[in-house]
């Protein structure tokens, strides 16, 4: 996945959804980069990254490459180092409410 400082969800193509076997529950509007508003499916996934995981909310609609988004990048405790591009973890990690 490519990870979008810009986005907030992650977001994947139905096919990639379908195969992980993600209960599409209801669709939802977004805004893209470029300003345009398609409608997407909202699923909850599981998301584990760097050992770090937990339930993500995910748009899923039809684009050319997956994005990672902020929100999850947050519940899990990381972020992108700006210098490096890398992830870094922000904090120790737990699930928060």
């Amino acid at each position: 996945m490519l990870v979008d400082t810009g986005a907030t969800y992650p977001c994947i193509p139905k096919g990639l959804a379908d195969a992980l076997g993600l209960k599409l529950e209801f669709k939802t509007k977004v805004t893209l980069a470029d300003g345009r508003v398609v409608e997407a499916w909202y699923a909850t996934a599981y998301l584990e990254i760097m050992g770090r995981g937990d339930l993500i909310p995910v748009r899923v609609f039809e684009f050319e490459e997956p994005l990672l988004g902020v929100f999850a990048l947050e519940a899990l405790g990381l972020a992108v180092d700006p210098v490096s591009g890398e992830l870094k973890q922000t904090r120790g990690f737990i699930a928060r409410a």
